[in-house]
């Protein structure tokens, strides 16, 4: 095993930034006769990229609606083949690929059960070799589980093996998984403790000739530093809970810890260089020199905050105290300063690697084989869900029901014509045009009445395309029965905030704030009154607008990094 960058035993967050800050000051320090760019190649030096992903759970491509929409298995697939174009690349993913996390209903398996089979041939094609398994995995059966896993901790199970060895870049690596012992009942196998496991298996692949190895780990995070720790890996990739993804490779014991984000928005990029025998150290990078840099100056300006409070208190604050923080202050000012001097270079010798988080932004080039397989699976699980589409629950009588945009307008002309201009009169064209219509992850916020006694359902959403008057004011044939003149009023004159959160969150409109979004939707004919009591300031378009250029901003930085 490469001895790896020891770590203290201390686990606060500051300490092991400043830890870890140190570090790359040494690196720097170390490869700052070499000028920017990467340092001359050793004789017998060899490198490979090594891709690593988590929690999938299903997810091809994210929300479309959000100003910067991160994932897309096509965006993935062009960002591994344009690092081949410079070496050798292999993929790992560590569990939780095939199904959604939290279940699905009855009538979504069918399309999550085509997204699941689409993840494993396409990502196979692209070599993708090395898979966890987590419990998500299991949720159409062991005998759907595709492709093979990997889990040395499992004895008996079909769709498990212990680990394998790929060659990349002269260096053989070995792959092993570990899966919960809690998943043992519905293995119907035997699962045994994984960190001894993995020690043994971490042994026999030494043994066999692997220089470097990876452990898949869809475990808590508590056994995955165990993992770490105790049983003589090099890597250990995260597969529960990565939620967006760990931007440092965290050293435990001799073997360094790393995590994606989920659903694909953030992949995981390892680059490693050997150069023969001696410790694999963390190199930082560009990315992880900006990322300390940032750190830095929060530091700094906390300090000079808490130095000028103390300088007001006089003789309140405690001298001693006060000098350790201020020599603290310049210690940090110092390392921000060979930061901005010094660029980033590679070391001139021995082992290193780089880890980095790859957004997939929207900027990013897509496969286009990949793309237009996911366009054909759209029209394969629209077709799936329609021909087993429900109506929705029928009107009941005495319970109000939905009666469509043209029966409001019959009254409402004015508020009908403002509407139009509206972008909520193109949320249906906004699903057709990728074809999504038939998709029950986009649909309910792009009809009326989704869901609804009276409403609509995927496949039946006849004059409820679109987001209409009764989206916000609520279904209104009590109040075409009474003409209007109904008391107490039947419909919700203005629509307040929770009504609009249905569909306007973080996860579908992350720009939205309730007046600056009521701005676009108030006007001559429908709310006057009401848009001139909000007055001038941001609309929902403004805010969209600048989030939108942001985002794209952000893109071109990150694809000229790859």
């Amino acid at each position: 095993m490469m001895p790896a960058v020891s770590k203290a035993p201390n686990g606060s967050k500051s300490a092991s930034a400043l830890r870890w800050g140190m570090a790359l000051a040494c690196v720097l320090a170390s490869a700052g006769a070499h000028g920017a760019g990467a340092a001359p190649k050793a004789a017998a030096e060899r490198h490979f990229t090594l891709f690593y992903t988590a929690e999938t759970h299903g997810t091809l491509e994210p929300c479309g609606c959000t100003s910067d929409p991160l994932g897309d298995v096509a965006r993935y697939a062009a960002v591994v083949r344009a690092a081949r174009r410079g070496g050798d690349a292999l993929l790992v993913d560590a569990g939780g690929i095939s199904f959604p996390e939290g279940g699905a209903s009855a009538r979504e398996r069918a399309g999550n059960a085509l997204r699941a089979k689409f993840l494993a041939i396409e990502l196979g094609k692209l070599g993708l070799r090395a898979v966890g398994l987590a419990d998500t995995d299991l949720a159409a059966g062991v005998s759907a589980v595709q492709p093979a896993r990997l889990a040395t901790n499992v004895s008996g199970g079909g769709a498990v093996a212990p680990s394998i060895v790929e060659t990349a870049g002269g260096v053989k690596v070995g792959i092993l998984g570990v899966v919960d012992p809690a998943l043992a009942s519905a293995l119907g196998a035997k699962v045994d403790e994984p960190v001894a496991a993995a020690k043994r298996e971490a042994e026999r692949l030494r043994k066999g000739g692997a220089e470097l190895i990876v452990a898949l780990a869809p475990v808590d995070r508590a056994v995955a530093r165990r993992l770490a720790r105790e049983a003589g890996v090099d890597f250990v990739v995260l597969g529960r809970q990565v939620g967006a993804g760990a931007a440092r490779a965290d050293a435990v014991g001799h073997a360094f810890i790393v995590a994606p984000a989920d659903e694909l928005q953030r992949v995981g990029r390892l680059d490693v260089v050997l150069r023969g025998g001696g410790a694999l150290v963390d190199a930082g990078g560009p990315e992880a020199a900006a990322l300390r840099k940032d750190e830095l100056d929060r530091t700094l300006e906390r300090l000079d905050g808490e130095l000028a409070g103390w300088a007001k208190g006089g003789a309140t604050a405690d001298a001693a105290f006060v000098a350790s923080k201020r020599h603290e202050r310049d210690a940090l000012a110092a390392e921000r300063a060979r930061l901005v001097a010094t660029p980033w270079t590679a070391p001139a010798t021995g082992n290193y690697f780089t880890n980095r988080l790859v957004p997939m932004r929207r900027s990013l080039s897509r496969d286009p084989a990949i793309a237009a397989a996911m366009k054909k699976l759209d029209g394969e699980i629209g077709k799936v869900n329609l021909s087993a589409a429900a109506p929705p629950p029928p009107p009941e009588a005495g319970r109000p029901s939905y009666v469509g945009m043209a029966t409001c307008v019959s009254c409402h002309k004015p508020a009908g014509y403002f509407w139009k201009k509206t972008i909520h009169a193109q949320a249906w064209k906004t699903l057709v045009d990728v074809g999504k219509q038939a998709d029950y992850k986009c649909i309910g916020c792009h009809v009326t009445g989704y869901g609804e006694i009276g409403g609509t359902s995927l496949g039946h959403t006849q004059k409820l395309e679109n987001v209409q008057c009764e989206t916000c004011h609520g279904p209104g044939s009590e109040h075409v029965a009474g003409k209007g003149l109904e008391e107490p009023a039947a419909i919700l004159r203005e629509a307040p905030s929770p009504v609009c959160t249905n569909c306007h969150n973080e996860h579908h409109s992350d720009t939205f704030n309730y007046n600056a979004y009521l701005r676009d939707i108030l006007g001559p004919g429908h709310g006057m009154t009401a848009r001139q009591r909000l007055g001038d300031g941001p609309t929902g378009r403004s805010l969209r607008t600048e989030a939108l250029a942001k985002a794209k901003a952000a893109g071109k930085v990150a694809a000229a990094k790859l």
